[in-house]
């Protein structure tokens, strides 16, 4: 006789459960459009199911699909208005995605009222308050999910884009110092994230500390070696520092990196035509044209080059170029008048500078008083008025 265990029936998941699993595992998978796929499966089968609408809507939001995620979170919270997980997805989604903060505070405070387990409003709160500003009080939000084991790396993560944000807010104030310190509290709350590095960079370099600036970037590119910004301001303070072969060496390789990033042609165009890489230094500025028709620093930079590389004709078409998009860009006056004067042609030159007496006359003055190309020219009638005093001041 057989045992009465053995007609027993094993009761398999709904059909519905099976597709939500799927879709969490296509999302650790990082396959995005399956787990959609699975969940909007899922969503047929169960429409009024609270825990396939929030996969839904939370799949939808991180896919940009605001309105919808919208429409999906709402109806989740409507069949089960005590998740604290389905009311901290919809305020994010009114709050950080569709302007409407007021209503994402107010669905926080109705949730915080009738949940025991709040953490995950809390590091939404820190989001909204974040978003707006409002720094202290957002890092008051997130120590309150500091303790929460679920919700605690989120929070930290959030308390770091907090001092990573008041920290640009304060250098940008010109209090650089609190900006350091708030900058270096972010780094240490999130050791993977390049930002803060990159910006203690940017407020090293403000200082004047480049040597810092640059330890700041290679800190950031060892979070994230592919970082264009990271990569484009490292290499803009080798250029600074005069370490021009190691500028050329990070502005090639963030080319590869981002192709399109503004002005990196331009950047190592400079550089090499500093070492007096001329061929290189046109070309990748004549690329750049191509790319911006009207870069006046481009056209500048590369008469100059042409220039240099012994074609002053060129040279000088692409200096009256650069005069035609900007009458007033001082570079291409300066450049231009001193090929007019190793022409010969003084009169010229005179006239050049004069208009660039006009863009910037302190300038133009020191130009006179120290250039020794335009010795020629400091008699010059029109021109003695704007040489500085002798004693400097």
């Amino acid at each position: 006789m057989a045992d009465d265990d053995s007609r027993k029936v094993v009761q398999l998941p709904e059909s519905w459960r099976l597709l939500l699993q799927r879709g969490v595992r296509c999302l650790r998978d990082g396959d995005f459009a399956r787990a959609l796929e699975a969940f909007e499966q899922a969503h047929r089968e169960a429409p009024d199911e609270p825990q396939v609408l929030l996969a839904l809507g939370r799949e939808q939001l991180r896919q940009g699909r605001h309105d919808a995620a919208e429409r999906m979170l709402r109806r989740a919270r409507e069949l089960q208005p005590g998740s604290a997980a389905t009311a901290a997805a919809l305020a994010r989604c009114l709050g950080l995605h569709q302007g409407k903060a007021t209503e994402a505070f107010a669905v926080l405070r109705e949730a915080q009222a009738a949940c025991s387990e709040p953490a995950a409003l809390h590091v939404v709160r820190g989001e909204l308050l974040l978003e707006s500003g409002a720094f202290l009080e957002a890092r008051a939000a997130f120590g309150q999910a500091m303790d929460d084991p679920i919700s605690a790396e989120s929070a930290q993560l959030g308390l770091a884009r907090t001092y990573n944000s008041e920290g640009i807010a304060l250098s940008d104030r010109g209090e650089d110092e609190p900006a350091i310190f708030a900058l270096k509290r972010a780094a240490d709350l999130d050791p993977t994230w390049a930002g803060p590095h990159v910006n203690l960079g940017v407020v090293f370099g403000r200082m004047g500390k480049l040597g810092k600036a640059l330890e700041a970037y290679q800190a950031a590119l060892e979070r994230e070696p592919a970082s264009p910004v990271a990569l484009f301001n490292l290499g803009t303070a080798q250029h600074e520092l005069g370490q021009r072969k190691d500028a050329v060496h990070t502005f090639e390789e963030l080319l590869l990196v981002a192709p399109d990033y503004p002005h990196a042609r331009s950047a190592l165009a400079n550089v090499l035509g500093e070492l007096r890489d001329f061929d290189r230094t046109i070309a990748l500025l004549l690329e750049e044209l191509d790319a911006d028709g009207e870069c006046v620093s481009c056209w500048s930079s590369l008469g100059l080059a042409y220039i240099c590389a012994g074609n002053p004709a060129r040279g000088e078409q692409c200096l009256l170029r650069a005069l035609e998009l900007d009458d007033g860009y001082f570079n291409a006056i300066h450049n231009l008048a001193n090929l007019y004067v190793a022409q010969k042609r003084l009169d010229a030159a005179e006239e050049l500078l004069l208009r660039a007496a006009h863009v910037d006359p302190q300038r133009t003055a020191e130009l006179l008083a120290t250039d020794g190309r335009f010795s020629h020219l400091r008699d010059r009638e029109a021109l003695r008025g704007l040489q500085p005093p002798a004693n400097g001041q």
